[in-house]
């Protein structure tokens, strides 16, 4: 039952943060390879926190992701242990700040953060990179949530085909409260996987089909 109760706890943990591109020399193990989506960790030498990497493909457009991600409202139905999640901020067409909130285990209070999202697009190789970062400053802390100190990713997002892109996704996270980093690492796989799965399948849906976006080509 213990490890089930902290099981539950790394899944939120990790289950949707984002990274930086400082993972370029980080030595990936691969630790879960099903339906199509791979899963690694990557010890830091700034952190006893793994990283972690995602690769996989899905069946939409650049402009289905994003469409996607430009709506935190729908975390729910994808990004695991998520109770709710709600646009704070549309900054630009591609720039929101948007707050999360997500339930944890008894006897852990429910964590909470504020996300700078921003979204690039390469014009010449039509690459898109999404970033997600916590940023502070945005709300107060509110009582019984504990505030994430640190989160930091990277979706690297490629078309390889009229409806096809490949995702590398990347993740780096302090999640505070004391929770022992061993802890994490035991787990660190989990979670990705399950949200990533849910993304693949919520992509196909055809409010994300074919998708247009002004600041995206796809």
């Amino acid at each position: 039952m213990k490890s089930l109760k902290w099981m539950r706890i790394v899944i939120f943990l990790i289950s949707f943060i984002y990274l930086e591109p400082s993972f370029s020399q980080t030595e990936w193990a691969l630790k879960k390879d099903k339906d199509g989506i791979k899963v690694f960790t990557g010890k830091l030498t700034d952190s006893k926190f793994n990283a972690i990497k995602v690769s996989c493909n899905l069946n939409g457009n650049l402009s289905s992701l994003a469409t996607l991600l430009l709506q935190p409202i729908l975390q729910p139905e994808w990004v695991i242990a998520t109770k709710t999640s709600k646009l704070l901020k549309q900054l630009a067409p591609n720039h929101i700040y948007y707050y999360n909130i997500a339930t944890m285990p008894w006897p852990l209070s429910n964590r909470d953060m504020v996300i700078d999202l921003k979204i690039i697009q390469d014009s010449i190789t039509k690459k898109m990179t999404v970033t997600a970062n916590t940023i502070e400053n945005v709300l107060p802390n509110f009582k019984g949530l504990e505030r994430i100190p640190f989160t930091n990713a990277t979706w690297e997002v490629t078309p390889t085909g009229a409806n096809s892109i490949h995702v590398e996704y990347f993740l780096k996270i302090n999640p505070g409260g004391g929770i022992p980093p061993w802890i994490v690492n035991m787990f660190i796989a989990k979670a990705p996987f399950e949200s990533f799965d849910n993304l693949s399948r919520i992509i196909q849906e055809k409010r994300f089909q074919n998708q247009k976006i002004d600041f995206i080509r796809n």
